[in-house]
């Protein structure tokens, strides 16, 4: 059955105390390096593009950890499953692909995804729920970056398909997880300024291209909440340029850039060896991957049978969060 007219506050506990990222060759390089090229002539210096990039993202991050879990911890783990998450992010890219979002929307959206799990569980028995979250994610982030975010009702996931009222509500409750802050600052602001740094020099759009695509293979297996954009964005160019450096050569590297706030080596090193080790998967799989789209064939018609009333598969981690009417 099609879920419908249900009301979303029952999902929730009462609050109290092979086609993972790839890309056209050249198009997403494009966009990014025309969008680099005109926010970075905005700043007199590289390295004063680059200061306000990290003192914006360093003030976001801390925002958005502001609000520490509970200790109380249930059996429930507040980190989404691991192939759960990893559904989520593969549906997200697919529907990238589908709709022709931008980087920074499927970003965005895993972004949000992640963020979620700081402050809610989803009962891992409840499998809808997480998909309605991918949906409640993924539509926020369009509406945050597309001139002409789909309509709600183009959204399924699968076999699942939710009333616009149900993601409405699940909007609300991802704005309120996130205290309504959605902007973020993505690794995609940074590579053109890391491509000079490298002495890559203005860097081709290939390059920017490889560099992307980087950062969406690696989103199956890195938590977006784990690591900076500046460290995954250092991490993909120079992975887009060679995929065998050491840890010392990304050492020799990475002290070229001179900051406030200066990059962890131990944070691009990690994000380097996942972008390498899922990039040689995935070229072994098929050598070029492409975003795939497997929707159901009554994509239009597409109808979910399980009810979801009278069920509680979101529950607040903390007892900081404001209750949602």
């Amino acid at each position: 059955m099609e879920i419908s007219d249900c009301s979303l506050s029952r999902l929730f506990c009462s609050e109290d105390s092979s086609s993972l990222a790839a890309h056209e060759e050249g198009d997403e390089g494009e966009e990014c390096f025309v969008l680099w090229n005109a926010s970075s002539t905005l700043y007199k210096t590289e390295n004063e593009y680059l200061e306000f990039l990290v003192s914006k993202e360093t003030s976001l991050t801390t925002a958005t950890h502001s609000i520490s879990p509970s200790p109380d911890e249930p059996a429930v783990s507040r980190d989404s499953p691991r192939s759960v998450r990893s559904e989520s992010v593969h549906w997200i890219l697919k529907m990238k692909s589908w709709f022709g979002f931008s980087s920074q929307t499927a970003f965005l959206a895993v972004a949000y995804f992640d963020r979620f799990f700081l402050q809610r569980r989803i009962i891992e028995e409840k499998s809808w729920a997480t998909k309605l979250l991918s949906i409640a994610c993924l539509s926020l982030a369009a509406k945050m970056e597309e001139y002409s975010p789909p309509l709600l009702s183009d959204y399924i996931f699968g076999d699942y398909r939710f009333s616009c009222k149900v993601i409405q509500r699940m909007e609300l409750l991802v704005l309120d997880a996130l205290e309504w802050r959605l902007c973020s600052i993505t690794p995609f602001a940074y590579l053109g300024s890391f491509a000079k740094k490298f002495n890559f020099g203005h860097s081709s759009k290939s390059l920017f291209s490889r560099a992307i695509w980087c950062i969406f293979v690696s989103l199956e297996v890195i938590h977006l909440t784990d690591y900076p954009s500046s460290a995954l964005a250092a991490a993909a160019i120079l992975a887009a340029s060679d995929d065998g450096l050491t840890k010392k050569i990304l050492q020799s590297k990475i002290s070229t850039i001179s900051l406030s706030e200066p990059l962890e080596i131990e944070h691009v090193f990690s994000c380097y060896n996942a972008m390498t080790h899922k990039s040689s998967k995935e070229k072994t799989k098929s050598g070029k991957v492409l975003f795939a789209v497997d929707l159901p064939a009554n994509y239009a018609d597409a109808e979910k049978s399980n009810d979801v009333k009278n069920t509680s598969s979101f529950s607040p981690i903390g007892d900081k969060r404001r209750r949602l009417q």
